[in-house]
């Protein structure tokens, strides 16, 4: 599998990549810090990611992660939504924004449903 991060937050992302023991199964692609909507929609039609890790927060006025995957979604992203957010799956279902995991930043949860993921076929 592939997998995306999609965040602000770069040093807790190789902290919670590098501790959950994700890489012998999937691959993690580049991180950059969010930086837009727009470079988040050329990052995943360049990689092609088959997982995007999300926070809620984007470190952007004005942009949630909700707005970054409904964008993506609009521009026909069909992987797996993970939320990677303190408060987990209810602040995008807030914004009407469905997701198949949370890992609320920890790296043993990132493990858990990297695995339950990899088994619904990625």
């Amino acid at each position: 599998m592939k997998v995306m991060f999609v965040d602000d937050r770069i040093v807790e992302i190789v902290n919670q990549w590098r501790l959950s023991g994700c890489e012998s199964n999937c691959e993690l692609l580049p991180l950059l810090p969010f930086d837009s909507v727009e470079l988040t929609g050329e990052m995943v039609d360049t990689f092609r990611p088959s997982v995007i890790v999300i926070g809620y927060g984007s470190g952007k006025p004005d942009v949630t992660g909700s707005d970054v995957i409904q964008f993506l979604r609009k521009r026909g992203y069909k992987g797996f939504v993970v939320a990677n957010s303190g408060g987990g799956a209810e602040q995008f279902s807030r914004d009407g924004v469905e997701v198949d995991g949370v890992v609320n930043r920890n790296p043993h949860d990132l493990k858990m449903v990297m695995e339950n993921l990899s088994l619904k076929g990625m």
